[in-house]
């Protein structure tokens, strides 16, 4: 009968341990403990024992019962502590959690991170600035002189003379390059501030991506091969490109570059040229030991084209 009591014991402890819910211990317990449990119906069969036996399974039968209780009261306590999530999976509330998802990456974002890793693939880093700048980084040392369009009020936000809401991003070139001598390569995403009319495809607030590359041999063919693999990294490689003369005033030669969109239309998606040589000597380098290319491109609209959103006021609103 004792070694029935320890094999009966042995049994209950084993599943009192795998227990994965408060209903199944409940249910052991009254399977074990219960006024028809096995341990209980065991206990009662004492009085039908020899006197001789009596004690010793007596005592056993207490130190059995008291070993599953407490083994129940241990395990309801550790099943207090867990919580069910979704899927019946458990976790454990002490340990560190994880940070829900908070919805996702704006299409805007999209595109200035993988125009970042394409060029970061040549060796080009990220460059900032503020986008309060003054007059004479934002226009005049990018030859852009009083009479241009541009440095009118009904153009550009101004705070007074000086002061200004950036209109591009060469004013980080600018300022990247004033303090840092060649070669330079770097990448200067942000927004930007023009007084546009608000349309399908203006805001008087939007992104730029420009580029800067300055060193002692860099070519406009290096300039266009670059961009035509950028172009095509960001929308396929079957996208036509091609590239036609223009003019900005702080690159010489200068040029436009247009991609092809399903509808076989040509969208004009950005600048670029060989950076001026004025340009250079308003930031302290000699023309004659250096040379660069520059360009810039509108991230919206590049969301645009690569999302196919006709609208650019869905870049900004919820619906």
């Amino acid at each position: 009968m004792q070694n029935q009591l320890l094999n009966l014991k042995n049994q209950a402890l084993s599943l009192i341990n795998q227990a994965e819910d408060k209903i199944e211990l409940e249910r052991l317990r009254i399977d074990y403990l219960g006024r028809k449990g096995q341990l209980t119906l065991s206990l009662k069969k004492l009085p039908q024992l020899p006197l001789t036996e009596r004690v010793g399974f007596g005592t056993l039968g207490n130190d059995v019962k008291n070993a599953l209780e407490t083994a129940i009261a241990d395990k309801a306590k550790s099943l207090s502590q867990k919580v069910v999530v979704n899927r019946g999976e458990w976790f454990d509330p002490t340990m560190p959690g994880e940070m829900p998802p908070l919805g996702k990456i704006h299409p805007i974002s999209l595109v200035i991170n993988e125009v970042e890793d394409i060029f970061a693939r040549f060796g080009f880093t990220v460059a900032t600035g503020p986008e309060v700048e003054w007059d004479e980084i934002n226009f005049q040392k990018l030859r852009l002189g009083p009479d241009h369009p541009s440095r009118d009020t009904q153009e550009t936000y101004y705070f007074d003379d000086k002061k200004l809401l950036r209109v591009h991003t060469s004013s980080v070139q600018i300022r990247y390059l004033t303090k840092n001598p060649p070669p330079v390569r770097i990448i200067a995403p942000g927004r930007v501030y023009r007084r546009d009319t608000i349309d399908a495809t203006h805001l008087p607030s939007f992104h730029q991506i420009e580029g800067l590359m300055v060193d002692d041999k860099t070519t406009l063919t290096d300039l266009m091969g670059l961009l035509e693999h950028a172009v095509k990294k960001l929308f396929g490689q079957k996208r036509k490109v091609r590239f036609y003369g223009h003019h900005f005033p702080y690159t010489e030669p200068s040029l436009e570059v247009e991609v092809q969109n399903d509808k076989g239309e040509w969208l004009e998606i950005l600048g670029c040229g060989m950076v001026h040589p004025e340009v250079l000597v308003n930031c302290g380098l000699d023309p004659k030991k250096y040379q660069g290319w520059a360009f810039g491109m509108g991230a919206d609209r590049l969301a645009m084209l690569k999302f196919g959103i006709t609208d650019i006021r869905r870049l900004y609103t919820r619906a």
